[in-house]
């Protein structure tokens, strides 16, 4: 029966001006010692010597595996890329490319080996550690192959490999552009992107000619220039995601001991699969990454908990930013431990820096970097880093608090505590025999590469941001939303950032929400479930800037004394970013949208000065006008405003404000039945909820209520807030409030609870100097409470005149009392006109929704194409069955 013929591997040589050597190439080729079916395809780029025509016009005849094709000059990668359009094309048995430079020299069973090594792993290329000749010079390229080493390290491959042909079937090619000096490295990233890996082979090599003065030197000379070519063409590979997903599979920057389970997981981004290593490989790990970094990496994080804590950190939706807290604290201590309490009505995170020699109470979960752990068992300090079993802690150390509403639930602590898992895991390392070797190099090429468990330091110098946001690309491949606030409470402007989280998650967005300057956030029930990750950042980043800087408005520069680095951790990467108020984050925004990032600003009200001088958040946000794709605004009013300072109409979306929580049916049919009903033997009910401030006209209420007695009109009146600061030091605006008969409640932040009071008054009323579009009316409508509000900002375009509330015409104080007094005169004595208004309040409601008001900007949203790196259902190549070794390794003994 007749043999099966071997795979074909086609061997591409690009050539111009080695003509004296290219023969020295071929005949190395030529010699392989392989059962493989050869062909060789040299590609000569335009080179005009006829010396190079008449060698190869030699060889072509004398051997027919011999392939010459001519074409104009296009640089080493136009001609690679010649070569192989015509393997494909000509050649379409072809399994492999192995290229080799014609000033190069491959060894006999280079070619065999790589190939078998290619079937065996799967890979899409496989590549050697590189020896040079002429000018001598080695280097070791690791034991494994690294993506994340690959990207932001430098080239770890020569263009000396064998490639499966699948990678250039799926259109990957090098790149002609003579402005690129690494087409090689360019060429590599392109393999990566489309969703293939390499495999090193230190079993062969081939002979790299290297001299004093090359192209190789020319390219470095400029590498600044061809590294920022290589970043933005390839764009997406080098986003944080992506790169924190290489970092998760090939150097997991956190390990943690699961105590009880003498094992330790291991991982970047907690939301993805964790590896799993015993305690004896954790061992051989460490020492391994003491001797030889380049080829063995241990996490250069270690944590203890037990798994029914990690479950609970995972479940918070607050873990990603707990670890960005640790990597910070640890910085600063050399222990931290961590402690959950578990508060209902907020989320926060406090953190304390404790000197050596103080005390600390249990840990959910204990903290440590690897390089100290390194320190503690050089330096034989294994006894004062035992301390921290104790409850004297000599080590410096640090507490991180975390307070959230606990799911369900809180797990139970497990018997064996962290701080033993961990002491049992640094002294099974200390103790180890492998200690006596560890600073032994095995391997004998000298190291070229960064150490693995250094590669995060490589990736927040990558990126310019420390710590950074240990989140990759979601499995499901959702595009990514962050939401930025300066706080989390319970204000109409957090209220709005949270609805539109919302609807980007319910259009299919993964939703994260950024507090920054603050560490807690209130729980709204109507919201809580808006946002898939919580994160707080809050050392370093002020609410105002330098004064009067932009039009009289303070402003952040990137100058400003700020954690840069920390704010770019966070927020690098996301496929949207919606600025809701944070002055801070602006000089940031053109830098995160030339990387990809598609940004937006959300404003919601023009503030004044006490000299009545415009100011507040839109002019800070216009002086960056050109960093942002677009712009939200609550009213038509401040879309107009906006465009007035030259931001395009384009960019703007015009947001209505919709209630800030929802009603069932049953209290929906129950306020409407009592508002047909209504009240008319009983005095009219007027509500004010709200700051007890000069913004929201309190002294203008004060003076309404005083008036209204003295007309003898019949009422009931509540406000419900608080003081922050009073107007008149010498008297609250509570206590006179108090004084006039006026019921005063402390704030009330839950949806049941204002839906209460709106149900209770038959009046809101809202006497401001400024706003924006008050969350207040839209909510007061939807229980037929009927607004009466003064007519600044846009509160014309929430209430239509006698419709569906009242509106106060702007002026100056004596008038604005007098009209409102006049108002609810005629409300208190016509309840037949209170009750049309509170039916046409209900029926603006029953129109008005969040879905609705964000449907032009959530559209806009859905056109963002999220800047992922083409994934491949496998990361490998298929192999290819038809190579058979056993068959392949006779047929050469044979030969």
């Amino acid at each position: 029966m007749q043999d099966k013929p071997q795979d074909l591997i086609a061997i591409a040589m690009p050539l111009y001006g080695h003509a004296a050597l290219v023969l020295e190439a071929l005949e190395s080729a030529l010699a392989s010692a392989t059962a493989l079916r050869l062909a060789i395809v040299v590609s000569v780029d335009g080179d005009p010597r006829h010396e190079v025509f008449d060698e190869l016009a030699l060889y072509a005849a004398s051997h027919p595996e011999i392939h010459v094709i001519f074409g104009a000059n296009a640089g080493p990668g136009g001609a690679r890329n010649r070569a192989i359009d015509y393997i494909l094309e000509e050649l379409p048995e072809t399994k492999a490319i192995y290229f080799l430079d014609a000033d190069n020299r491959v060894f006999p069973h280079t070619v065999d080996t790589l190939y078998r090594r290619l079937v065996e792993s799967g890979a899409g290329w496989v590549y050697t550690n590189i020896d040079t000749f002429s000018v001598n010079w080695r280097a070791h390229y690791g034991d494994s192959y690294s993506r994340l080493v690959h990207c932001i390290t430098d080239n770890i491959c020569d263009t000396g490999s064998m490639i499966s042909v699948n990678v250039f079937k799926s259109g990957v090619r090098f790149d002609d552009n003579r402005q690129n000096g690494f087409e090689d490295w360019e060429f590599w990233l392109s393999a990566i992107e489309a969703g293939f890996v390499g495999e090193p082979c230190h079993d062969t090599g081939f002979e790299y000619r290297l001299r004093a003065e090359s192209r190789f030197k020319e390219a470095n000379r400029d590498r600044s220039a061809s590294v920022s070519f290589l970043r933005n063409r390839h764009k997406a590979l080098f986003r944080r995601p992506t790169l924190v997903g290489f970092e998760h599979k090939e150097c997991p920057r956190y390990a943690v001991i699961r105590t009880g389970e003498g094992t330790l997981d291991t991982f970047t981004d907690p939301t993805h699969a964790a590896g799993e290593i015993g305690f004896d490989d954790a061992i051989r790990a460490f020492w391994g990454s003491v001797g030889e970094p380049d080829n063995f990496h241990f996490p250069p994080f270690l944590a203890a908990c037990s798994a029914e804590t990690l479950k609970l950190l995972t479940r918070s939706r607050l873990l990603p930013n707990i670890l960005c807290h640790l990597e910070k604290l640890s910085e600063k201590a050399n222990i931290v431990f961590v402690e959950l309490g578990n508060v209902d009505s907020e989320r926060r995170i406090d953190t304390e820096i404790l000197p050596s020699g103080a005390r600390q109470g249990a840990a959910d979960l204990l903290f440590v970097s690897t390089k100290l752990i390194q320190n503690v068992i050089e330096n034989n300090a294994l006894d004062w880093f035992s301390s921290i079993g104790s409850q004297q802690v000599w080590p410096t150390s640090a507490r991180l608090k975390v307070r959230f509403p606990f799911p369900k639930a809180r797990q139970r602590r497990s018997l064996a505590r962290p701080e033993q898992a961990m002491l049992n895991l640094v002294t099974a390392i200390a103790t180890s025999p492998l200690k006596q070797t560890a600073h032994t190099r095995w391997t004998w090429r000298p190291r070229r590469l960064h150490g693995l468990s250094e590669m995060y330091q490589v990736l927040r110098t990558e990126l310019g941001g420390s710590p950074v946001l240990p989140l990759a690309h979601n499995s499901a491949q959702r595009k990514t939303a962050a939401v930025l606030v300066p706080n989390a409470s319970f204000g109409g402007a957090e209220k709005v950032a949270y609805a539109a989280g919302r609807e980007l998650k319910q259009e299919g967005f993964e939703t994260h929400l950024f507090v920054l300057g603050s560490a807690r956030m209130d729980v709204l029930d109507e919201f809580d479930q808006a946002f898939d990750y919580v994160h707080f950042w809050k050392d370093g980043i002020p609410a105002w800037g330098d004064t009067n800087r932009f039009l009289g408005q303070d402003l952040i520069t990137e100058d400003h004394e700020l954690d840069w680095a920390g704010l770019r951790g966070q927020l690098s990467g996301f496929d949207l970013i919606v600025n809701n108020h944070v002055m801070a984050a602006h000089p940031l925004m053109a830098k995160l949208r030339s990387e990809g990032t598609r940004t937006a600003c959300y404003l919601h009200v023009v503030d004044e000065t006490v000299f009545r001088r415009r100011a507040g958040q839109p002019y800070a946000a216009i002086a960056f006008e050109h960093a942002y794709d677009a712009f939200l605004t609550c009213s038509e009013q401040l879309k107009t405003y906006l465009h007035s300072f030259g931001v395009p109409f384009e960019k703007i979306f015009a947001v209505p404000n919709a209630a800030s929580f929802s009603i069932d049916e049953k209290l929906r049919a129950h306020v409407t039945d009592a508002r047909v009903t209504g009240r008319p033997d009983e005095p009219i009910r007027i509500l004010y909820m709200g700051r007890l401030d000069r913004q929201k006209g309190i002294d203008r209420l004060y003076d309404a209520i005083i008036k209204l007695r003295e007309r003898g009109i019949a009422f009931e009146a509540q406000a419900i807030g608080g003081e922050i600061l009073a107007d008149d030091p010498s008297s609250s605006w509570m206590t006179r409030l108090k004084d006039v008969g006026v019921k005063v409640s402390p704030p009330v932040f839950g949806g049941k609870d204002i839906a209460s009071h709106l149900a209770w008054a038959d009046v809101l009323l809202m006497p401001s100097r400024w706003e924006g579009a008050p969350l207040m009316i839209a909510e007061a409508q939807q229980l037929g409470c009927v607004p009466v509000a003064t007519a600044v900002g846009a509160v014309d375009e929430l209430i239509t005149h006698g419709q569906d509330g009242i509106l106060i015409k702007n002026g100056n104080d004596a008038q604005i009392v007098t009209d409102i007094v006049r108002l609810l005169t005629i409300l208190a004595q016509d309840r037949s006109a209170l009750a049309r208004t509170a039916a046409g309040s209900l029926a603006t409601a029953a129109q008005r929704s969040w879905t609705s008001s964000f449907a032009s900007f959530i559209a806009w949203s859905n056109t963002i194409e999220p800047a992922n790196p083409h994934q491949r259902i496998t990361a490998t190549a298929e192999p290819t069955p038809e190579f058979n070794a056993t068959a392949a390794l006779s047929s050469r003994a044979v030969a």
